[in-house]
């Protein structure tokens, strides 16, 4: 069987048993472990796929852009806009949606604030993930090899006085969103900008998408932050919930 047959093979078989273990894949098609193992690395490499914490693996998010690009953006973006919209209402800043796209943040949707100073992230923009509350996010949700593999071979350009730029630090605050389960962006993009965020999880309580809260450093301070992330958390765990995820969350604690 050729290389190609082989490796849309096993993303059809990914895709009815996710998550799946690598031995069973190899079982049911018949591989032999070394030539599963070798398949999965590249696949995840290219990020088609994802290995979770208990080292079985799912289908990525980039799987589904290659056939359904808009409509997939469009199923997502559709479930999480009310409660967006509730979002805003509360903050009255930015709300934004956003995936991890070829190494970078990229926005699916915003809603944005009322006021006449506001916030310009048009959708379908990109952005750095490791100098973004959401990029944070959306990191913190990489197994500790891809993690690893993301810190040591990615450039962490500084894009402000505030920007991380070193891998050592940057995996510490990763490991800080882990554990809180939100990250903060003070001034680490753009001058003048802060951000929170939080993840959205599947099913399979991966996390696929981020929402978060921006805005002027004048109207979102570090307190103003501090009081809307018990409200941004518990959109991010209404939305995860609708989606299926299992995954328990006590704001209240945060």
């Amino acid at each position: 069987m050729k290389t190609a047959q082989k490796i849309f093979k096993l993303l059809e078989l990914i895709g009815e048993k996710q998550p799946a273990k690598p031995n069973d894949l190899a079982h049911d098609l018949g591989f032999s472990r070394s030539n599963i193992y070798r398949l999965l690395s590249t696949l995840t490499e290219l990020g088609y796929v994802e290995r979770t914490s208990d080292s079985k693996y799912i289908l990525a998010f980039k799987v589904f852009m290659l056939g359904s690009t808009v409509s997939s953006f469009k199923q997502l973006a559709s479930i999480v806009r009310p409660y967006m919209a509730r979002l805003a209402e509360i903050s009255q800043e930015n709300v934004n949606l956003a995936i991890m796209y070829e190494r970078r943040v990229l926005y699916l949707d915003k809603i944005e604030s009322r006021h006449y100073l506001k916030l310009d992230q048009p959708i379908g923009k990109t952005d750095p993930l490791h100098c973004t509350a959401l990029g944070k996010v959306l990191l913190s949700g990489l197994n500790e090899v891809n993690l690893e593999i993301f810190l040591r071979s990615n450039n962490l350009i500084a894009l402000t006085k505030n920007t991380i730029t070193d891998v050592e630090v940057l995996a510490g605050v990763i490991r800080n969103v882990r554990e809180n389960g939100y990250a903060f962006d003070f001034e680490e993009l753009s001058e003048g900008i802060h951000c929170v965020a939080a993840p959205i999880r599947n099913h399979t309580n991966n996390i696929i998408a981020a929402i978060s809260i921006s805005g002027p450093t004048v109207r979102l301070t570090k307190q103003r932050m501090e009081e809307l992330k018990i409200s941004l958390i518990e959109t991010a765990v209404d939305i995860s919930k609708k989606i299926g995820s299992t995954h328990i969350v006590n704001a209240d604690s945060v």
